[in-house]
């Protein structure tokens, strides 16, 4: 039989071959990322006048490790948005994060009705601190240590808050 019509009534298994090999190979990488990672949820609480100010509060999810740990993942600097859970300022979000390293995150509130040093204000009045004004595309934006969570350095000498490993 020639090679032509050997190519020809097997180009379905070829094709399905060519199909399911890359999709098998997505679907375990999935698996084997849900099992090295956990997902966490932060919560935060604000007061309803720190609610009422219009603020869109957030977590930058800076990266899996700490900075000196040789294993670190890389930097991620993924935005989390918290949703608010009731009326009473409860604000939650959560973190998928691998599970032997921990992460490091700063939370954020993105600010229009109300300027920087009104919202520093409010924000330590609710015991959060070291409360720094963004810079660049994020101006209008106030970085914060959330108090309920240990803090680590980057490299570049930024205090993050650290999620420890389980």
């Amino acid at each position: 039989m020639p090679l032509k019509e050997i190519i020809l009534e097997n180009i379905a298994k070829i094709i399905g071959v060519g199909i399911i090999i890359p999709l098998l190979t997505i679907a375990l990488k999935k698996i084997i990322h849900l099992f090295k990672t956990d997902k966490v949820e932060i919560s935060l609480k604000v007061s309803e006048e720190l609610l009422n100010t219009g603020a869109k509060f957030g977590l930058l999810h800076v990266r899996d490790g700490k900075d000196e740990d040789p294993d670190r993942g890389p930097k991620k600097n993924k935005k989390k948005w918290f949703k608010k859970v009731d009326k009473k300022g409860n604000l939650r979000t959560s973190v998928r994060y691998t599970k032997n390293l921990g992460f490091q995150f700063k939370c954020f509130a993105d600010y229009r009705e109300i300027n920087f040093d009104r919202l520093k204000e409010m924000l330590e009045k609710n015991k959060y601190r070291n409360v720094s004004k963004g810079e660049g595309k994020v101006k209008k934006r106030a970085f914060f240590i959330h108090h309920d969570h240990p803090t680590c350095k980057s490299i570049e000498g930024f205090e993050n808050n650290y999620f420890y490993p389980e």
